[in-house]
């Protein structure tokens, strides 16, 4: 099995490795590199759903899908993300339209600490999805910036999504005040706990709803659009364009991401895993 870096600034190809027998050594590659380029490519593997299933739980425990509809009918941890309807009624969740920057389920008290994206049917033109390194987010800061944030808590609400509807189970708040509606906290500053690397984590775009608690709202601001133009930059980012049977498993501590939408006429059909789950933490 080979290990190749994709580009300087995120992501790495593997060559060669074996979902039907799932070597130890060649696992234990795999955790080294995912731990490494945050990104890990693995290009037309034609794997099952339970190969997919079981070599996503080596690397955390099986974390539930969010609603019985978009789960897979015969592999209950898969999420299917996609725009295909049957019968008029969705198959999977997310659609066709395009999705900014963000982590999985920043919203939770304990994230996924991982993903697992496999392509089965591509639109014609489309679908691109991008990962940003926010590790190289957080070294690209000034000094200057990084001394405020250290050790800071950002606050994301969790009454609306990042769409702005309102979540199942959750009210219209009463005020504008976002500070004062239903909220997480994690540390903006986000220390990996196996490479002890820091990244910055910022759950998605919105400088408007997000708040890094104890500073002014226009110094939360700014900052926040500081660290998301790094982010538009392209400088730390990979671009995956998508083919048959593409694999891609994520880190989602330390990267962000985001897809082009495509014509709804065209389907697409994606299958996720998660791995793990695991609070944020900031060690100084």
């Amino acid at each position: 099995m080979n290990v190749i870096p994709i580009q300087a600034s995120c992501g790495a190809d593997i060559i060669g490795f074996d979902f039907e027998h799932l070597y130890p050594d060649q696992v234990d590659a795999v955790r080294a590199a995912w731990r490494d380029y945050g990104v890990l490519r693995f290009r037309g593997y034609d794997i099952t759903t339970q190969q997919h299933a079981k070599f996503s739980n080596l690397f955390g425990h099986y974390v539930p899908v969010k609603g019985t509809s978009i789960a897979h009918h015969d592999q209950k941890e898969i999420t299917v993300i996609s725009n295909a309807k049957v019968d008029g009624k969705p198959v999977g969740t997310l659609g066709n339209v395009d999705l900014e920057w963000h982590t999985d389920s920043w919203y939770f008290d304990k994230p996924p600490c991982g993903q697992i994206l496999r392509a089965l049917e591509l639109p014609r033109t489309g679908g691109d999805t991008y990962w940003v390194n926010m590790y190289a987010v957080y070294d690209a800061l000034p000094e200057f910036t990084r001394k405020i944030i250290e050790g800071r808590l950002i606050q994301f609400n969790i009454v609306y999504d990042a769409v702005g509807r309102v979540r199942p189970g959750q009210e219209k708040p009463e005020t504008d005040d976002f500070r004062l509606w239903k909220h997480v906290r994690h540390p903006i500053v986000r220390t990996n706990p196996e490479s002890g690397r820091k990244a910055v984590y910022i759950g998605y775009f919105d400088s408007t709803k997000n708040w890094i608690v104890g500073l002014p709202l226009e110094q939360s601001k700014a900052i926040l659009e500081e660290i998301y133009s790094l982010i538009d930059s392209g400088k730390f980012v990979f671009q995956q364009k998508w083919q048959p049977n593409d694999i891609i498993m994520w880190d989602n501590r330390c990267t962000m991401h985001r897809r082009d939408g495509w014509n709804e006429t065209d389907m697409r059909i994606m299958h996720r895993t998660g791995t793990g789950t695991e609070t944020p933490i900031y060690v100084y």
